[in-house]
């Protein structure tokens, strides 16, 4: 009897993980995003041109397509800032500064459009279709628009003549549970929740500044004159994408076909050599443990940032404030988040454990595997488990430790670094000491390979690992979900 459960098991668990493997689709089966973006340095303003093959990759027909309008979120007067109360000081050096985009024309499958500007926080363009869009088909949606760059230092905004270009343009939200996503611009976390495109970007700027951008770039002066240069980049199956614009000095190197490109202004605690060095470590790593990465080029740029640093596919923010090890640590960090966001996507809002706890946790196995750099798996763990238990220990009954919560839920950026990223890194080595290092690993090779550039749940997590071991792990599971303490049998 305990032979045919376990079989039935088995067999249930395949089809859970085979179904949740469907939440994929190839470049055929992608919108199309264009973008023709021109900066002007005396104005800090961009004016854009974007056209959006759309396709329909929902399973319903739409009436509508919602695009956030993450650029907003910088506007005066807006209800959603980016920033805590804390950290609008460190923000902005320079004064308090503002930004958003203006919406100039629109256009759907060629005729004019009216421009609708709503959301919970002007925060949404709302393209009305002169049709229902079938799934699996298309619309071209044309817009025109101006952005203006707030004096900050953050993923959109400029600072000492750096030019940080995230989360800038109107794109896309996710249709699911029969709405378009509600999210809005959180100033905990990363509050990005988009589905897997295809790109093609041009953004023309003056000839002394050099374009960090996702994708592989190519360079050509501008028709009008001698004075500024048109940046070009491609990719395909992004789920976003980004630019930061500077005076910047460049080193390369390749590693498994990759080319590892690492931007910097000037040399500080660690040389741009060991950067590259650390960068290229980590592609290795990661290709080795996890699955390789499916892109020509990663760029890693040293930029004015308020935090650590920002991931975006195949580009990654790392603050110019860090230093020494730290400084390290996170470029290994945002690295990993190429495996664990960029390619296979979750939900960023909703279930920001998902990726943050594979990335913190992938960072421990990286000095794991490069011991010459004098960090033991075991002493990023127990440094993990500290901070947890201490956070807990000072905050007490008023501590939250619950995982699966959105992140409108966190009462504070450290209860989510805690939670999201500390705790989720000890669970997972909790995990790996309970069913084994061969089912874990081939758990994290399976979950990466099935839901590359798809949008993986929590449940598909789990179902990785009962697959792999052959156990029921959703008590396991539940325990550390729920943040109460269970007593659970053996698995």
């Amino acid at each position: 009897m305990k032979k045919k459960i376990s079989v039935v098991l088995s067999i249930c668990l395949a089809l859970v993980f085979f179904v949740a493997c469907t939440n994929r689709y190839d470049e055929k089966n992608a919108s199309f995003y264009t973008l023709d973006l021109v900066f002007n340095a005396e104005t800090n303003v961009i004016t854009g041109r974007q056209t959006v093959d759309f396709y329909n990759s929902f399973d319903v027909e739409l009436a509508d397509i919602h695009f956030h309008l993450f650029a907003n979120a910088h506007r005066e007067g807006a209800q959603y800032s980016p920033f805590t109360a804390n950290e609008i000081n460190d923000a902005f050096p320079n004064g308090r500064s503002f930004g958003g985009i203006e919406i100039t024309s629109l256009r759907v499958d060629g005729a004019d459009s009216p421009i609708v500007i709503g959301g919970r926080d002007e925060d949404r363009l709302i393209v009305k279709l002169p049709r229902a869009l079938m799934p699996t088909q298309r619309v071209m949606v044309e817009m025109e628009y101006t952005l203006t760059i707030p004096n900050v230092r953050h993923r959109f905004g400029h600072y000492n003549g750096i030019v940080n270009l995230g989360n800038f343009f109107p794109i896309a939200a996710v249709f699911e549970n029969g709405q378009w996503s509600p999210h809005v611009y959180y100033s905990i976390g990363d509050p990005f929740f988009t589905k897997a495109k295809n790109f093609k970007v041009s953004i023309t700027a003056p000839n002394n500044l050099m374009a960090a951008m996702s994708g592989r770039v190519t360079r050509a002066p501008f028709t009008n004159g001698n004075t500024q240069t048109t940046h070009t980049s491609s990719g395909t199956l992004m789920r976003d994408f980004a630019i930061v614009l500077g005076e910047f000095q460049v080193v390369t190197g390749e590693v498994d076909g990759v080319e590892v490109r690492y931007y910097f202004t000037q040399e500080t605690s660690m040389s741009s050599a060991d950067a590259l060095a650390v960068s290229m470590d980590s592609v290795r790593v990661f290709n080795e443990l996890f699955g390789n990465y499916p892109w020509e080029t990663l760029s890693v740029v040293k930029t004015h940032f308020l935090h650590g640093g920002m991931e975006y596919p195949g580009l990654v923010y790392i603050s110019d404030t860090l230093s020494g090890n730290y400084f390290r640590d996170v470029i290994v960090h945002e690295i990993a988040h190429q495996w664990w966001y960029a390619i296979v996507g979750n939900n960023q809002v909703d279930h920001a454990w998902l990726d943050e706890s594979l990335a913190e946790y992938s960072v421990a196995l990286f000095y794991e595997r490069m011991p010459q750099f004098g960090v033991s798996y075991s002493d990023r763990i127990a440094e993990s488990l500290r901070t947890f238990a201490l956070f807990e220990d000072i905050f007490g009954k008023n501590f939250d430790g619950s995982m699966n919560r959105s992140l409108s839920e966190f009462n504070s950026p450290y209860e989510y670094v805690v939670v999201a990223y500390q705790k989720g890194a000890v669970m997972l080595s909790s995990l790996r000491q309970i069913i084994g290092d061969d089912a874990f690993f081939s758990a994290l090779r399976k979950y990466f390979q099935n839901h590359k550039f798809g949008i993986a749940r929590p449940e598909n997590l789990v179902a990785a690992f009962e697959v792999a071991s052959n156990k029921n792990l959703q008590p396991f599971f539940n325990t550390w979900f729920s943040g109460e303490v269970q007593t659970f049998g053996r698995v």
